[in-house]
């Protein structure tokens, strides 16, 4: 079984490029979500945040990996309107069989990372190792702190730690979870 593999979402490139730096940190394999139908410019911006809202799962072209392969998957999500993107809730209602650990990372305007972590993992009925949310405003500032204790949090498989403006690097256990 092979270590780590990073899916993710990106409109604008900012989760982009969070997955591909830690892509690099961890040595991990990459593959992008990508919707059928692509949406740009202001009409997209529009049909993305109505999709987000409603809970829709628009049809994603088929990915070049198997997550089921992985011992670790990382999955990245853009927050749309204090939700999660529509691209990755398609994508993990098709995954919900994964079998290692699972961590989430998310990159938003401002709010919203718990409600999508917490979305993320009801629609895997699986908790994440860890998750990080990451501003714009921190991601153009430069996040190589948040990340490499990110990274340093993949390696405690039993608490969830969180990294990131939503909760400001305190660790928590997720409910159910063992000592």
């Amino acid at each position: 079984m092979k270590k780590t593999l990073i899916v993710y979402h990106s409109r604008t490139g900012n989760t982009r490029h969070v997955a591909q730096a830690l892509a690099r940190r961890l040595d991990a394999d990459l593959d992008e979500i990508r919707i059928v139908q692509p949406m740009g410019g202001a009409l997209g911006y529009a049909a993305c945040a109505i999709e987000a809202i409603a809970g829709l799962t628009p049809a994603l072209r088929p990915m070049r990996r198997d997550p089921t392969a992985y011992e670790r998957v990382v999955i990245g999500t853009p927050v749309w309107f204090w939700n999660l993107s529509s691209p990755v809730r398609s994508w993990l209602a098709r995954h919900r069989r994964l079998r290692g650990r699972v961590a989430f990372f998310c990159t938003m305007g401002g709010s919203g990372a718990q409600r999508v972590f917490a979305a993320m993992a009801e629609l895997l009925r699986k908790q994440p190792v860890a998750t990080l949310a990451l501003t714009d405003a921190q991601i153009e500032a430069g996040f190589d702190d948040r990340l490499a204790a990110f990274v340093q949090s993949l390696q405690t498989p039993r608490r969830v730690v969180r990294v990131g403006s939503a909760t400001r690097g305190r660790a928590s256990k997720p409910a159910g979870a063992a000592a």
